[in-house]
């Protein structure tokens, strides 16, 4: 069995591409670990509108945060055109999902 017969353990359909703690693991689900571990880090913040504490949430591997009052969505800088191209890329559909049913 050779490196490339591997397939992910976190997702169970991708071939892995490297062990992460001791786990194989593809590059999607190597970025969703990333970008889990910098909401970790996070600041919290509240929510402009309500000044209720947002949730974070990951969406198409980018950090959001989410009000849970309203619903609304907050993107800290850049985070709008990671998105733009992540949706341009194909993942639309993806996308739509995140945003309707948060983690």
């Amino acid at each position: 069995m050779t490196q490339s017969d591997v397939i992910c353990v976190r997702c169970g359909k991708e071939p892995a591409k490297r062990a992460e703690s001791g786990v194989p693991t593809c590059d999607n689900c190597e970025r969703l670990l990333q970008a889990s571990l910098k909401a970790k880090s996070e600041e919290s913040r509240n929510c402009p509108v309500h000044s209720t504490e947002m949730t974070k949430e990951i969406v198409l591997n980018i950090v959001v945060d989410r009000c849970p009052s309203c619903q609304g969505i907050w993107l800290d800088g850049g985070e709008l055109d990671l998105l733009k191209k992540a949706i341009k890329a194909g993942m639309s559909d993806d996308f739509a999902r995140a945003m309707l049913l948060p983690w």
